[in-house]
């Protein structure tokens, strides 16, 4: 299996001198939590980049450059390479994109979400939920604020926090529901609200998996519904999380 067959062939890019608020446009829009910086110095501008910018430096970073806040932190491949390379390279801690080039040209970009939708579902280990899942993910309280869910983000290098109520999962917040709601908040107003409790903004009723499903059960309930994650439960009670991470840290090619 190559690079090839794993990446996103169609990638939108921004200039350096873009606004930071046109890439959280574009990745509420789209889904994305990458977008490739070009011209000159190449970067990736991530979700995770803009919330910590948001914290640092408030809604008035949306109107800076997205060059500003760009990381150099992405592997460089080209499409006929072995895909075990980009999958070993998507494992490192702080590195979870690589840009797929011919010659000095962006041909495509591979993300854990591009391992687990188009990885063969023969290559998935024959494992069990509970056997892969992180039994201590991050939780937040309903009524702590955006703010606080946002630090907590940075601090752990993570995308989503599952929202809990004693052992019960109330909710999940992810980085897109923080910026759809920077969004929407800087368009209509031209200033946002932190402190607002993560309740308002967060997802309800998410989509979870039974702590004994299959690793392959799990992976084709993501494919299905676009996620990156699922709580684990058992009658209801909480028992972990699964994400992609976890899922592409077992495969070998």
């Amino acid at each position: 299996m190559i690079v090839k067959e794993l990446m996103t062939g169609t990638v939108i890019t921004l200039p350096h001198n873009a606004e930071l608020l046109t890439a959280v446009d574009l990745m509420v829009k789209h889904g994305f939590r990458h977008i490739p910086i070009i011209e000159g110095e190449i970067k990736v501008l991530t979700a995770l980049g803009i919330i910590n910018a948001l914290i640092n430096n408030g809604a008035n970073s949306l109107r800076d450059p997205v060059g500003k806040y760009g990381s150099d932190k992405f592997l460089r491949i080209t499409m006929n390479e072995d895909a075990s390379k980009v999958i070993k390279g998507l494992m490192m801690v702080d590195i979870d994109v690589a840009l797929v080039f011919s010659g000095n040209e962006l041909m495509g970009i591979v993300t854990r979400r591009d391992v687990v939708n188009k990885l063969p579902e023969n290559l998935i280990p024959n494992l069990r939920v509970h056997e892969v899942a992180n039994k201590n993910p991050v939780c937040v309280r309903e009524d702590a604020s955006i703010l606080d869910a946002m630090r907590t983000m940075v601090s752990h290098g993570i995308r989503r926090l599952l929202v809990t109520e004693g052992e019960k999962l109330v909710g999940i917040l992810s980085v897109k529901d923080v910026l759809n709601h920077v969004n929407k908040q800087y368009r209509l107003r031209g200033q946002v609200d932190f402190g607002i409790p993560v309740s308002r903004v967060m997802s309800h009723n998410p989509i979870t998996i039974d702590s004994a499903a299959s690793l392959l059960d799990a992976v084709r309930v993501m494919r299905r519904n676009n996620i990156g994650s699922l709580p684990v439960t058992e009658k209801s009670r909480l028992l972990g999380l699964i994400t992609e991470y976890d899922i592409v840290s077992r495969v070998t090619i």
